[in-house]
């Protein structure tokens, strides 16, 4: 560790680092090396010999915490691999092709589990960082535009613009489709950033009726029912707000594909999961839609409005607590989108 101190400080890593901190656990990686060839050799070891070194995967996790580069990583256990080798030769040991197989082959594997949970961690401070920005502009764009929509109602009321007209009606649905974007864009944020659940009980009827009174105004202007069917409606405990929000995205995405007909939600609870079924008359989706249909900004109809977010929300929620959701395409009638949830039953 001496050698390999002497190759790397000052180089590899700053001469501020603590010995401490640059050290970190590679005394230990070195163990499990020697515990390597140990049982190569067919000799007993007080150190087992790990599949994978979970002692080189922390190291990555250390190194990125520290500012190492990515390349540093990676040549530090090239210089280990020498140290190794050096005090060896120094020693007066004679490394065999076979002993140094088993050293390269130990580096190499340190070298693959510092290097993937190096980039892992990296990528998972990005994508919070890249949600932290998203949602600061989002919220800093809801403020004005939702004050835009309300000063733009109040204007209409006081008769000082036409309550109908083609650039008044066009300035309202772009405040509108804006707003939804910013709602939306918060709701795959929150969801996204691995947030803690929050369960609390509640029942599929009260969840059901929440989605339905949010798709209602929709479904009665254009003239399509909604049928709500609930099988064994025992108290259940989910994140109440996910959950609303997945359902209440399926149940207006159903009642906007359906011309005509009816949309029916449908719910039961048994043996610990919460399954749940939306039935449109769509008439189907096109061919190569339904693998698309959970991908965010993806419209099942090139025809409609909207952000193609509502599916994207509904599949994280429901990935969040572990569920499955899936859509099946009926031919020439419609869909059903279905979830199943892990629920726990107080």
């Amino acid at each position: 560790m001496r050698r390999w101190r002497a190759a790397v400080q000052g180089t590899l890593a700053p001469d501020s680092i603590p010995r401490i901190e640059l050290v970190d656990a590679l005394p230990i990686f070195v163990r499990e090396i020697v515990a390597a060839l140990r049982q190569d050799a067919g000799l007993p070891s007080a150190d087992p010999v790990p599949e994978d070194s979970a002692t080189a995967a922390k190291h990555g996790e250390q190194r990125l915490r520290l500012g190492f580069s990515l390349d540093a990583v990676v040549r530090e256990y090239g210089a280990l691999k020498d140290a190794v080798v050096a005090t060896a030769s120094d020693g007066g040991a004679d490394l065999t092709v076979r002993e140094l197989r088993v050293i390269f082959d130990a580096i190499i594997t340190g070298i693959a589990q510092a290097v993937s949970q190096y980039v892992h961690e990296r990528d998972v401070d990005m994508m919070r960082q890249a949600n932290e920005h998203f949602a600061f502009v989002a919220h800093e764009l809801r403020n004005p535009l939702s004050s835009s929509l309300t000063a733009l109602h109040l204007l209409k009321m006081r008769g000082q613009l036409p309550t109908e007209g083609r650039s008044v009606g066009a300035l309202e649905r772009g405040l509108q489709r804006a707003t939804e974007l910013v709602e939306q864009t918060l709701q795959t944020i929150r969801v996204a950033s691995g947030i803690e659940l929050r369960r609390q009980p509640t029942t599929l009827r009260s969840l059901f009726e929440d989605a339905e009174a949010g798709a209602m105004s929709e479904a009665e202007a254009k003239g399509v029912e909604l049928q709500l069917t609930i099988e064994d409606d025992r108290p259940i405990d989910v994140d109440v707000r996910l959950i609303r929000s997945a359902l209440g995205n399926l149940l207006r995405n159903a009642v906007k594909y359906t011309a005509s007909g009816s949309v029916e939600l449908r719910g039961s609870v048994a043996n610990g999961r919460a399954t749940i079924e939306v039935e449109d008359s769509c008439g189907g989706l096109p061919p190569g839609k339904v693998e698309q249909a959970f991908s965010p900004f993806v419209r099942m109809d090139q025809g409609q409005s909207g952000f193609g977010l509502g599916l994207a929300i509904a599949k994280q929620a429901v990935d969040a607590h572990g569920g499955t959701i899936r859509v099946q395409s009926l031919p020439g009638k419609g869909c059903i989108f279905a979830l199943e949830i892990p629920v726990t039953s107080p």
